[in-house]
């Protein structure tokens, strides 16, 4: 905490100094927001040039605190007494214009105090922290919060400089990064999340309001201009406030209450083809780049004017050098200010001068350019399309309702600065805001982004360098004296239209109460707390492709992260590395291959994945857990598990075999297969829904009866469900509807009985829960694991190579047919009693099959049960541990020559508890159970034993 004051205090004083650098007069209040900009741009840089050798470490924050302590302590040293009294000059000039202006100077701290709060108390809310999570208090950082995030902690936790990609591992970082840098350089300093991202936006836009007001104050030399400036720009809009105040005429609450909950954005009403949103909501707080973009450009355009109007060569070298800097703050603001001062050198042409400018920002920029455009798709970039967003709609019309009167008071403001301009020794000036309408008409016909709305990063910058022409021509209106009363009364209505509607979004956002968006739960911020401790900086994660995966507050590598993002910053290879992404967490064939490619490091299965239909027991078979949570795990995709095909075949000996399909009847391929026991889910919405609406789901497979009798099933479901019984509709609960139950009665005999599930749901809601009473008595309850069965198990499992026949019976004796067969490679079980049994006492069991035997040699067997239990090779008995008995172990020995030989195990329990193990005497004399790759159900089969 302490470093990062100590940091801030020393970026502002250093950039303050700078400024006496320049030639131009300036007040000290011009020096403070200037200074503000540059001073925490000087350091982020140097922080950033030191990280290139060390990687963001404390050092590096060391050094450049260091050297800007050096410099401020050389300036004052070599220019004490030319800066001191330069400042008492500047000082004596505040003053004595404060006692001649003061109620321009108190309007003006009123002004500035207001947007201070707003400033404030957006930033503030970029992060809401609640018991429950982090919250967004804005909606339209709702999708780019947690991008900044993996960028800032990438840099602060991962290591990441020189940076690749944190959302697209592998990839070189092509996102102007040095603003995140800073609130890394912040985090790493001790801040918290909400810190890092609200000390640098209120700090740059504090500053980047001071330099909108002093570069309309140098342009109109009007102080109402200038604060009318800052109204206009900030709380922008169009014509949209007109749906306000009919959704108020609409309400039935009180005006607070409706102001507290407003139903929408009065600058952003895409169905109504409303576009253009008020800056401070869409643009200073989410997109972060324009925390330095805004205020940087600005000070170039700022300087330039002043050099040319002073014909200072000073401004002239110190825009250019701040123009080398900025792409790497924002790409969008370095091409705009080209676009304004190439035609600016070509107007105002003095070849010495604007050397002295293009020449600092080539050699500045070129390695940035360069690195961008060599690791860039340009061909998304660059697309002709007229009209931006406006479609089939008329094009003035668009911008009129989109801008409210902007237009009219430009093109009036615009006259008006003609003719002043005419009037003064340098006339050529008037054509200074004319360069800025390149600004609208090029982004009006070619696309500079792949996502079209986001050439408002280029229209903004026209929006900027002509806001001083329209706060001129209102304040012409305003200063009217032959008709004062129609004067004013047309400045009000007029400066009303300009920025209700955003005063309206930023009131909603930054003053009424508000609940937030989520982001990140509170499990999810212990899960990145958990991730950061137990996993190495450079680490890649296998996750969904989602924009607030919890893998982004890590400062970790994720393979892939939102989609939209790869694709918006140039990336290619987004869609076909997105396929591999759900291949792998489903666990499809391809899958461990797929992991081995892209050299991932670790996996995460919660709840983004499961809604990708991720398949966590792939993972649990493959490789080890390091991290788990109520409802994260992590694995280690480096540590890779033999899979215990027994235990994965026990895990799954009880449930149903469900399928989900992404449509409403079940047709074509699943989109997600697994065998549960859990028929019961209550999903809200489609953020709760395993698969998003429409889709629909069959469950198939066998329920275990213990006692011939009746059984009362009970199917709820919203919508359609149906249940079947070997083969017949049992209950039919279909059609689209809302909850609802429907119970039936049948008589089933003791046994293995067919059961099908089918479900669909259209939308909304989704329910379904079978329940049952057995025997018809007792209380309603769901179905036991235990007595539900996979689909046709036979089948599942034709492909296993090793295990052993077995053929339960309900009879001691083994009696007539038997009520299940199976395959089974756990020739073990140890049932305490019948809640936990398989089927009720009295039963029996065979298994039968081939051991294997790969050296010749005397074989000593032991069975342990209760009750009796006999073993038999070659049709030959070598155990008889029969009768009732408690636990009981006997062992048998026989010569057995290399290769298969037939083995029969008989089995029964009468009551009480049941337990058998089959064992043998490995070389050393312990007695060990036998490898399932001994076993096999055919004499045919290979094996895969292993020696003794």
């Amino acid at each position: 905490m302490i470093l990062a004051v100590i940091f801030i205090i020393v970026s502002v004083i250093t950039g303050f100094l700078v400024t006496y650098f320049l030639a131009a007069k300036y007040s000290l209040f011009e020096r403070g927001a200037y200074g503000i900009a540059i001073g925490l741009g000087l350091q982020t840089w140097l922080v950033y040039l030191f990280s290139l050798i060390w990687k963001l470490q404390f050092i590096c924050i060391y050094f450049s605190i260091a050297l800007s302590l050096l410099f401020c302590i050389l300036f004052f040293i070599i220019n004490r007494s030319d800066i001191k009294l330069k400042i008492l000059y500047e000082a004596t000039d505040i003053k004595k214009d404060f006692l001649l202006n003061k109620t321009s100077y108190f309007a003006h701290i009123a002004v500035f105090a207001f947007f201070t709060v707003i400033f404030c108390r957006l930033f503030y809310r970029t992060i809401i922290w609640k018991e429950t999570g982090i919250y967004v208090g804005l909606s339209n950082n709702y999708g780019d919060l947690p991008l900044h995030l993996a960028y800032i902690t990438s840099f602060a936790w991962g290591d990441n400089v020189p940076p690749l990609d944190p959302v697209f591992a592998g990839k070189k970082l092509t996102y102007p990064i040095l603003s995140d840098f800073l609130s890394a350089i912040f985090l790493k300093s001790g801040l918290n999340f909400r810190n890092i991202l609200f000390i640098p936006g209120f700090l740059l836009t504090v500053s980047f309001y001071g330099i909108l007001y002093y570069f309309t104050y140098r342009i109109t030399k009007k102080r109402l201009a200038a604060t009318l400036s800052t109204f206009i720009f900030f709380l922008s809009g169009g014509f949209g406030f007109y749906y306000f105040f009919q959704d108020l005429a609409n309400t039935s609450g009180s005006l607070w209450e409706f102001l507290s909950n407003l139903p929408q954005n009065y600058t952003k009403i895409p169905p109504l083809n409303y576009h253009w949103i008020t800056p401070l909501t869409c643009l200073n707080v989410p997109q972060r780049s324009f925390l330095f973009g805004f205020p940087f450009t600005m000070l170039i355009f700022l300087f330039l004017y002043t050099g040319i109007q002073k014909k200072h060569w000073k401004e002239f070298l110190f825009a250019g050098v701040v123009a080398g800097a900025l792409p790497f703050f924002h790409t969008h603001s370095f091409l705009a200010m080209l676009m304004v001062t190439i035609p600016l050198g070509i107007i105002y042409w003095d070849w010495r001068k604007w050397f002295l400018f293009f020449f600092p920002a080539f050699i500045l920029s070129l390695p940035q350019v360069w690195y961008f455009s060599s690791h860039v798709d340009s061909e998304r970039f660059f697309k002709f399309q007229f009209g931006w967003m406006a479609g089939d709609e008329n094009f003035l019309w668009f911008w009129i309702k989109n801008t409210s009167l902007f237009w009219f008071f430009v093109i009036g403001g615009g006259v008006l600065f003609f003719l002043k301009q005419n009037t003064t020794a340098l006339s050529r000036l008037k054509y200074f805001p004319l360069t800025f309408l390149i600004l609208f008409l090029i982004p009006n016909i070619l696309l500079f982004a792949p996502w079209a709305w986001d050439n408002i990063k280029m229209f903004i910058y026209w929006y900027l360098g002509v806001t001083p022409l329209a706060a001129l021509a209102l304040t012409y209106l305003y200063e009217n004296k032959r008709l004062k009363i129609l004067s004013r009364t047309v400045f009000f209505l007029s400066a009303f239209s300009l920025i209700a509607a955003g005063f309206i979004d930023v009131f909603k956002f930054a003053i009424a109460p508000i609940n937030g968006w989520k982001e990140f739960s509170t499990e999810e911020i212990e899960l990145a707390k958990q991730i950061v401790n137990e996993t190495p900086a450079d680490a890649i994660f296998l996750n969904a492709t989602v924009h607030n995966h919890p893998v982004f507050l890590t400062g970790r590598k994720s393979l892939m992260g939102f989609p939209g993002h790869v694709w918006s910053h140039g990336h290619s290879g987004g869609r076909e590395r997105e396929v591999d992404i759900n291949a792998m967490l489903r666990g499809k064939p391809n899958a461990i291959s797929l992991i081995n490619k892209y050299k991932t490091d670790y996996a995460i299965i919660g709840h983004h994945e499961k809604r990708k239909y991720a398949n966590k027991d792939f993972f649990k078979k493959n490789y080890t857990c390091i991290i788990s949570t109520r409802s994260y795990q992590v694995f280690d995709l480096n540590k890779k598990i033999t899979p215990d095909l027994t235990s994965d075949i026990a895990a799954k000996k009880n449930g149903l075999s469900v399928r989900y399909y992404d449509n409403e009847d079940w047709r074509g391929a699943p989109v997600f297969e697994e065998i549960t026991a859990d028929i019961n889910f209550n999903w809200a919405n489609d953020d709760d829904k395993f698969v998003p609406s429409p889709f629909s789901i069959v469950y198939e497979g066998y329920i275990i009866i213990k006692n011939t009798g009746q059984y009362t099933f009970t199917l709820a479901s919203d919508d359609g469900s149906w249940l079947y019984i070997n083969e017949n509709l049992l209950i039919d609960n279909g059609g689209v509807h809302r909850v609802q139950s429907k119970s039936e009665t049948i008589t089933l005999k003791k046994g293995v009985h067919k059961m099908v599930i089918k479900y669909f749901d259209k939308g909304g809601g989704a329910v379904l829960k079978l329940t049952w009473k057995p025997l018809s008595r007792g209380r309603e309850s769901v179905i036991p694991a235990r007595a539900l069965l996979p689909q046709k198990p036979l089948n599942t499992l034709k492909n296993r190579q090793n295990g052993l026949s077995v053929k339960y019976y309900d009879t001691i004796e083994w009696h007539g047919e038997p009520i299940y067969e199976d395959i089974d490679t756990e020739i073990e079980f140890d049932w305490p009693n019948n809640s936990v049994k398989v089927f009720n006492s009295p039963f029996g069991i065979i298994w039968e099959g081939f051991i294997d035997i790969d050296t010749a040699d005397t074989y000593t067997f032991v069975l342990l049960s209760d009750d009796g239990s006999w073993l038999y090779i070659n049709d030959a008995l070598i155990i008889d541990n029969g009768g009732s008995h408690m636990v009981r172990e006997k062992s048998g020995s026989v010569f057995l020559e290399k290769g298969k030989h037939k083995i029969k195990i008989k089995y029964f329990d009468e009551k009480g508890g049941a337990v058998f193990r089959l064992l043998w005497k490995n070389s050393d004399g312990s007695v060990v159970k036998i490898p399932v790759e001994r076993f096999s159900v055919h004499e045919n089969e290979s094996s895969e034993a292993n020696e003794m």
